[in-house]
């Protein structure tokens, strides 16, 4: 009898235990995931996307080694009257530098590498008090992105009769972050100006697209 008294007194106890050690697990799981996964994820974030908009615009400079005139990549045509009719557009040099960039971005992107980001472990408290107190952790962290570029054409009215087109590089990519604790993926772009003209004379009101594929660049009434 005894006996199995104390056999019933040792299994209350394990189950104790285990409650105990179940709970304990089930809340430092919510607070792992409440304190700790933002922390680290928008540190992680905040640092590839600032390295990401770093390489993206890197990818602009070394592409165009040499300056990017203008008349590199539009010509205006007029008519008898001396009217717009159509801004031609140099498409293979459009998608050339095109092509350039794209692969420049990739490749500075390709080449990140491991990211080591540093977190003071007050940060993973959750206390304001004890953000950025205490040895820092490292959590390291592998961005993966793959970067594409577009041409975008912007019309500035400059004065009476005058309007100045603007040529912007735009060069975006989505980055995931591997991490130990999730993988988020990081959108970043970049819009560079790379070259721009005034140009005299009455345009029309146009809805206007540029894409480097196309063989003309058209005023649309």
């Amino acid at each position: 009898m005894r006996k199995r008294y104390a056999n019933k007194s040792k299994l209350i106890k394990a189950v104790a235990v285990l409650t105990i050690f179940i709970l304990v697990f089930v809340l430092g799981a919510v607070y792992f995931k409440k304190n700790v996964v933002p922390v680290v994820m928008n540190s992680s974030i905040n640092r590839v996307r600032s390295i990401g908009t770093n390489a993206l615009n890197d990818s602009v400079t070394q592409a165009i080694k040499y300056s990017v005139t203008y008349d590199d990549l539009f010509e205006v045509l007029n008519d008898a009257n001396g009217r717009i009719m159509m801004i031609k557009a140099n498409s293979p040099n459009i998608n050339r530098i095109a092509i350039e960039v794209k692969n420049t971005a990739q490749k500075l992107l390709d080449g990140l590498g491991v990211q080591e980001i540093n977190i003071a472990f007050g940060t993973f408290t959750g206390i304001a008090l004890l953000t950025g107190f205490g040895p820092e952790v490292t959590i390291k962290a592998v961005p993966i992105g793959s970067a594409s570029c577009d041409f975008v054409s912007k019309f500035v009215t400059a004065g009476i009769n005058q309007t100045v087109h603007q040529i912007y590089i735009e060069v975006f990519a989505d980055i995931a972050i591997i991490t130990p604790i999730d993988e988020p993926t990081v959108s970043v772009k970049t819009e560079i100006l790379i070259c721009e003209n005034l140009i005299v004379g009455e345009i029309p009101e146009i809805f206007a697209t540029l894409n480097p594929n196309d063989s003309f660049f058209d005023l649309i009434p």
